[in-house]
């Protein structure tokens, strides 16, 4: 049967796949001398993968809400899990923040200098890091604990 532990795993990867592609096209698109703001394909694609890298990133801190207490109930220790936790929440916060940031100024249809797109850039890039770093505690405790993960059965 299929548990509500399981499904953290599977949404998380949204967040973590739009979020990076996200700072990866940025990225790409300044060091060609492209627009991230207004109202062009690239600030339409630029903009909504920030906000589906937001609204992903709820649903994966919901159900990580969900799949911590479950992992508490089998015993694991809160201690094990703090960092990730900590780290999902942060993640989390920022990624719907920045969605909503980036959201408005597409609304809006600012434009942005040059010095602007070199901020969202570094601010993506730094974005990146946290996601992965968040990624690789969230792995630790599948590949090292066995975190919510049935065991194989047989001998």
């Amino acid at each position: 049967m299929f548990s509500l532990a399981e499904i953290h795993p599977v949404a998380v990867h949204f967040p973590i796949v739009l979020f990076l592609s996200l700072a990866a096209f940025d990225t790409i698109m300044v060091a060609r001398g492209a627009t991230l703001s207004g109202r062009s394909g690239i600030a339409n694609l630029s903009a909504g993968l920030a906000l589906l890298s937001g609204v992903a990133a709820i649903v994966a801190y919901l159900f990580g809400d969900l799949a911590y207490d479950i992992a508490i109930s089998s015993g694991i220790a809160e201690s094990k899990l703090e960092t990730h936790e900590a780290l999902g929440t942060w993640t989390a916060m920022l990624l719907v923040v920045w969605a909503a940031l980036r959201s408005y100024f597409w609304w809006r249809g600012s434009t942005l200098a040059n010095k602007g797109k070199r901020v969202i850039v570094g601010i993506e890039l730094a974005g990146a890091l946290l996601v992965v770093t968040t990624a690789y505690f969230g792995g630790q405790l599948v590949y090292e604990l066995g975190v919510n993960v049935a065991r194989a059965g047989g001998g």
